[in-house]
């Protein structure tokens, strides 16, 4: 005979039976693959989501240590959320899988020059620039030079910029305008603006600096490129 006390007893063991199979099912279940952690990644890295980005890239370097692509996202999130030296570990793993990489030597020296690291920033970006005649990487060297309160080697630096790229990139003039302002050469300064403006005649940043010294931009007040 059947009854409710033997029917609820056949429900509570149905039940405890199937949480257990959902339990069970759960802890086989398989990670989330690479590919889907990586665009999760990089969509949320995209607006700006920096902390959710490096969880997800976390788990792909944890799994994969050797991921170039993964340790480099994940050290611009470390970058973006003010860890220079956790970044510059990153960076380091992901230039060794890419050793030619001149983004990751610049974010690498960036991120030892942000953690206190500056005698090895300097040192590889350095190197990086007399082995590569690289105006980029002169110019990243010429700031920490500034930063660091050195203007003889930040103008050494920024001249050797111009010299090896004159025209490609209004920015080695900027950072030269910089640097005499700094030290009160408005001249000379200004002189590096009416540069870059024939560079990039319409950015916002020149024109605007440019008005504030009084001059009024166009083609009559671009200056010819070099040192």
């Amino acid at each position: 005979m059947v009854t409710a006390t033997s029917v609820r007893l056949f429900l509570a063991v149905l039940f405890l039976v199937a949480g257990a199979t959902v339990l069970e099912g759960c802890k086989t279940m398989p990670p989330t693959p690479v590919v889907v952690l990586q665009r999760d990644g990089d969509h949320a890295f995209e607006w700006g989501r920096y902390e959710e980005a490096a969880s997800y890239y976390e788990q792909i370097v944890e799994r994969e240590p050797g991921n170039g692509d993964a340790q480099a996202m994940y050290g611009r999130c470390l970058m973006a959320l003010g860890e220079p030296a956790r970044a510059a570990d990153a960076f380091q793993i992901a230039l060794a899988r890419r050793p030619g990489d001149r983004d990751l030597v610049l974010l690498l020296s960036q991120a030892r020059f942000d953690a206190g690291q500056f005698d090895r920033a300097f040192e590889l970006v350095r190197t990086w620039a007399l082995d590569n005649a690289d105006a980029k990487a002169w110019t990243q060297l010429a700031r920490f030079a500034m930063q660091s309160g050195d203007p003889d080697t930040a103008r050494q630096a920024i001249l050797r910029a111009i010299e090896t790229d004159p025209v490609g990139s209004a920015e080695p003039y900027l950072v030269a305008a910089d640097l005499e302002e700094s030290l009160g050469n408005t001249a000379e300064a200004l002189r590096r603006l009416r540069q870059a403006h024939g560079i990039e005649l319409r950015n916002e940043a020149i024109l605007d600096r440019l008005r504030a010294y009084g001059e009024v931009p166009g083609p009559t007040l671009v200056l010819a490129p070099g040192v």
